[in-house]
C-alpha cells in the first residue's frame, strides 16, 4: 500500500521534534518497510529521474527522517553530494547511523532545520526533493518556496506525495460507509489532498516548466494492519454517533469476505511533480 497504512499511527502530529526510544523505532521500522515497497520505490525511482542530475550536483533532501532516500540519492549521479534535513532529533541519528554503515560520509550530510526556514543560502543546490512530508506540514508552501530559493535558477525541485483524498475501495455492498471509514483512517494527515494539489502550489511557488505524472497502485490484499486501522476509524465514527455499530461492523465483514475470495481492491495515487526555478542554470 503506497501511503503510511493504516493502523499504523503515522498521523501528522506523529512527527515531532524529540521522540522517545519506543516511537523513534516504531517510525524508523516503518520508513524500512516502506522504503522496500515496489510502488514506492517506483515512485522514487521516477522522482530521482526528473531530477535531471549531472555529475558533482548538489541535492537537497528535504525531511530525509530515518534517511531511507539519502543512499539512492547518492548514488544517482557520480561525484555529487546529498544534505538530508528534517527536524526530528532521533530521526537524524537514525539517518546519520545509515550514512555510516553504509560508508557515504564523505558524499551525505544531514542537518537539523525546519522545512520553511531552510539555514542555506540562495542557489546553492542543483536540485531538491521530498518525499510524502509535504503532507505532515502546516505550511507546505513555505517549504516549496524555500527549495525554490535554495535551488540553483535552471535548477528542479520534485515532490512526490500521495492523493490521499482520493483512495477508492471497492465495496458495492455500503460505498457511503466505507468512504467514511477511509476519510476517517486519513483525518490525522494535515494535507491529505496535497498530491492534486502540487501543480497548483508549484505555480504558486514561480516554478516553471512544471510537470505533474500521476503513478497509480492496485492493492488486492487487506491486510490485518489495514483491517484494524479501518476498526479503529469505524469506532471513532459509531462513538460520535456518525456510523451505526452494526453498519460498520457489516462493511469491515464484506472487505474481510472479499479479501478471503480475492476479490478485494484498494487504489490509490502518488503524484510526483517537478518544477525547473526559473533562470539560466
Amino acid at each position: 500500500m503506497m501511503t503510511d497504512e493504516p493502523g499504523e499511527g503515522i498521523g501528522s502530529e506523529v512527527w515531532q521534534d524529540h521522540l522517545d526510544a519506543a516511537e523513534r523505532d516504531r517510525l524508523t521500522r516503518i520508513l524500512e518497510r516502506q522504503a522496500g515497497d515496489p510502488f514506492l520505490r517506483r515512485v522514487a525511482a521516477r522522482s530521482i529521474e526528473l531530477m535531471v542530475l549531472r555529475q558533482g550536483d548538489r541535492i537537497l533532501e528535504l525531511g530525509c527522517g530515518s534517511g531511507v532516500l539519502l543512499p539512492p540519492l547518492a548514488e544517482a549521479a557520480s561525484d555529487s553530494t546529498v544534505v538530508g534535513v528534517d527536524y526530528s532529533t532521533e530521526m537524524l541519528q537514525e539517518a546519520r547511523r545509515r550514512v555510516f554503515e553504509q560508508e557515504l560520509s564523505e558524499q551525505v550530510s544531514v542537518v537539523k532545520c525546519i522545512a520553511s526556514d531552510l539555514p542555506f543560502g540562495d542557489s546553492i543546490f542543483d536540485a531538491a526533493h521530498v518525499e510524502r512530508v509535504l503532507m505532515h506540514l502546516e505550511d507546505p508552501d513555505s517549504a516549496i518556496c524555500e527549495m525554490r530559493r535554495v535551488v540553483r535558477p535552471g535548477g528542479w525541485v520534485v515532490a512526490a506525495e500521495p492523493d490521499t483524498l482520493g483512495i477508492r475501495i471497492d465495496h458495492p455492498l455500503d460505498p457511503e460507509a466505507m468512504t467514511m471509514i477511509a476519510m476517517r483512517d486519513v483525518s490525522s494527515v494535515r494535507n491529505p489532498g496535497i498530491g492534486l494539489e502540487l501543480n497548483r502550489r508549484f505555480a504558486i511557488a514561480g516554478l516553471v516548466d512544471r510537470r505533474v505524472e500521476a503513478l497509480t497502485d492496485f492493492d488486492p490484499n487487506y491486510d490485518p494492519t489495514a483491517a484494524s486501522g479501518d476498526r479503529a476509524a469505524a469506532s471513532e465514527l459509531v462513538a460520535q454517533g456518525t456510523l451505526d455499530a452494526d453498519r460498520a461492523e457489516a462493511a469491515i465483514a464484506y472487505l474481510q469476505q472479499a479479501a478471503a475470495e480475492g476479490t478485494y481492491a484498494w487504489l490509490g495515487t502518488m503524484v510526483v511533480a517537478v518544477g525547473r526555478v526559473p533562470g539560466c542554470g
